[in-house]
Formats: C-alpha cells, sequence, structure tokens
C-alpha cells in the first residue's frame, strides 16, 4: 500500500515572540534555543548545533546559518542566503576593511527552485575558519547585488546581516559540543586532542505499531462527535472530515476546528475510537525531560504518513511559514511519540526545512 499523506490545516498562532530571547538551564539532552544579541543558537539532545544571524532590517530576508553536528570530527558548514532576482550576482564583504574569507569577485549562489533566492555554502574546512576568522572582528557582512544587463533594478541592491553576537554563539557551541580546550573548538581552542570530546549520546528510539489495511468506518460514532463537539467548543459539528486507522481496532478521527482556527493555522481535534473502548482524544507524548513544551503546539495543521505511522505537525508564526514550529509524532499503539521538534523563532524568511532541530530520535 503506497504512502498516503493527508494536509489538513491547524489552529493557534504561535507567538514568535515567546521564543526571542528564551534562555534555558537544561543541557542540551533535552534542548536548548538562545538568544545572544543578533543571533539565535540552538542544539538538540544530540548535541548537534545551528546558529543564525538575519538581515539588520527587519523586514529583510537574508541570514547566514552556521550548523555542526556534535560529534568529534563533525566539520563546521557556513550557509549565507540571500534574496536576489534570477541572474543576479553577489558580492560580499564585511564592513571592516581587509577582512579576508570571502570570495574576492562577485558570485552567484546556488538558486532553490521555487522562491527568489540563491546560497552560498561554504563546507572546506579551511575556508570555513578563514570566514569564521574574519566574522569575530566584523559588524557586518554586506552583501551587494549586481544586475544583469537589461534586468530589473533590485531592491533593495544592498544588504547588511548582523554579526553581532557571533563569538558568544560559536562559544556556546563550543560548550555545548564539550569541545572547549580542544583543537575541534570553533572559538574555544585548547590543546586536547579530538579524542577528548565526549562520544554522542545514542539516539532515542520509537517503535512504530505495525500497520493495518482494515477499511475505516464511513461515519463517525455519535460519541467520537460529540468528544470532538466538546474539543472544539463547537455544537455545529455534524460529521469527521477524515479518518485514519491506526491499528486493527484503534480509528483516529478528523474534525477541523474553525473556533479554534485562524487565517492559516488550522486546528484539529483528533479522536480515537475504538469498539468496546471510551472515546479519548489522541495523545501526545514528549520524551522525558524534553524542555521546550513551551514550543511545541499539537493538533496544528496536521498531516499523516500511514506508511510511517507519522503525524506531522506545522504552527506558521506568520503567513509566510518562515517561523514558528514543527514536530513528527509515531503512533506507537497507545500515544503519538515525539520523534523530531524544530522551532525557529525570528520570522527572517527562514524555511522550515533550515530551522534548528531541537529534539530527534530513531524510528523503527
Amino acid at each position: 500500500m503506497p504512502s498516503q499523506i493527508r494536509p489538513s490545516a491547524a489552529g493557534r498562532l504561535l507567538g514568535a515572540s515567546l521564543l526571542a530571547g528564551a534562555v534555558l538551564s537544561a543541557a542540551p539532552a533535552s534542548a536548548e534555543i538562545n538568544q545572544l544579541r543578533d543571533w539565535i543558537v540552538a542544539c538538540d539532545n544530540l548535541r548537534g548545533c545551528n546558529a543564525y544571524g538575519f538581515d539588520a532590517e527587519l523586514s529583510g530576508s537574508n541570514y547566514i546559518r552556521l550548523e555542526r553536528d556534535g560529534g568529534a570530527l563533525s566539520a563546521a558548514r557556513i550557509t549565507i542566503v540571500v534574496e536576489a532576482q534570477k541572474d543576479v550576482k553577489l558580492r560580499l564583504a564585511f564592513d571592516e576593511p581587509g577582512l579576508g574569507g570571502l570570495p574576492t569577485e562577485p558570485v552567484a549562489g546556488e538558486p532553490k527552485d521555487g522562491d527568489e533566492t540563491q546560497r552560498l555554502v561554504i563546507t572546506e574546512p579551511q575556508a570555513v575558519a578563514a570566514a569564521l576568522a574574519s566574522m569575530r572582528k566584523a559588524k557586518m557582512l554586506v552583501i551587494a547585488r549586481i544586475d544583469p544587463a537589461g534586468a530589473p533594478a533590485s531592491d533593495p541592491v544592498n544588504s547588511e546581516i548582523s554579526l553581532s553576537g557571533l563569538a558568544a554563539a560559536l562559544l556556546w557551541i563550543d560548550d555545548q559540543q564539550k569541545r572547549v580546550g580542544t583543537v575541534t573548538a570553533l572559538i574555544g581552542r585548547g590543546d586536547k586532542p579530538a579524542a577528548a570530546v565526549p562520544s554522542l549520546p545514542a539516539a532515542p528510539v520509537v517503535v512504530a505499531a505495525k500497520r493495518a489495511s482494515a477499511p475505516v468506518p464511513k461515519k463517525a460514532p455519535a460519541a467520537v462527535i460529540a468528544k470532538a463537539r466538546a474539543v472544539c467548543e463547537d455544537k455545529k459539528i455534524r460529521e469527521a472530515e477524515d479518518a485514519t486507522r491506526l491499528g486493527p481496532s484503534d480509528v483516529m478521527y478528523w474534525f477541523k476546528c474553525d473556533n479554534l482556527s485562524g487565517a492559516y493555522n488550522y486546528f484539529y481535534a483528533l479522536v480515537i475510537g475504538s469498539p468496546g473502548k471510551p472515546v479519548r482524544v489522541a495523545e501526545f507524548r514528549p520524551p522525558p525531560g524534553f524542555a521546550r513544551a513551551d514550543v511545541v503546539e499539537t493538533n496544528i495543521n496536521p498531516g499523516f504518513d500511514e506508511e510511517t505511522q507519522t503525524l506531522s505537525m506545522l504552527n506558521k508564526g506568520r503567513g509566510h511559514a518562515d517561523c514558528g514550529s514543527s514536530s513528527d509524532w509515531v503512533w506507537d499503539g497507545q500515544v503519538f511519540r515525539m520523534i523530531r521538534s524544530k522551532a525557529m523563532p525570528d520570522c527572517h524568511g527562514v524555511e522550515e526545512a533550515d530551522w534548528p532541530t531541537l529534539y530527534r530520535a530513531e524510528r523503527k
């Protein structure tokens, strides 16, 4: 049976301002997200970390992303994302004259299908080190767009990405990844060998329930509809929008809650009915010690993959879906268990694929 995705929409707006500036004291085993001046930085439970610097203009959608996994020998990767028209070339420079680590000539980044952005990716270790050394000294990365002949003028022609907070973000990552004092550190470098970096913890494992192929009922039972009315606070609900078989006896019914939904976030009551058992609302169980329950809202814009028994959520901070939170949950036969959590507090054009991961587990 082929995979079937049900993209539904769902409910309440994530207040991105609640995330900005959040500082946690928990170890990264529980995931962290932090704001250091103009940069945000986040690490997940397996010590994978990301840091972001954003456009100095509030409405700008240009950013820098630094990624590094937690393994002792894992390399850092820098991606510079720029809003730019097709065939525009980019000239990169720092506000401090004479700083190197950037291309000396205008370059064309990698275009991305479906939007007007270009990506400049730096992966070679020496090039990454040179770029970071200069970024720590400068205040701004300045991006100039060079339009092809006959093309409309870019607007804006120039953009600036703030580097204030980068040094603190690099040191924070070194500390979370246990690299301070080792030769692998980004900024807190010392003489200790790479072997001094502790081994990564084992990834948590969630075992998915076996799929069931039996058809679903054509109509939701009366008790299921009554539960949905209570959850949605809406007595007008008459029937489920969809139904998904979770197991031999468990069927999950989907009810869109208009009273709890917004313009681009749609909230769903997900009600499970099983013959001979009380009707219940689908339960979403974060992992023990997960410290970022404040960024995880369930039942919002859900979609289900029957092949993997995975329910995905996307809570948009605004209509562009360039900030907010997302999560994946696997049905284990009793409850939905988290296998991934991501969040982006700043609305600066960062698509969901680039958001930092706060938690990850293996699905089996």
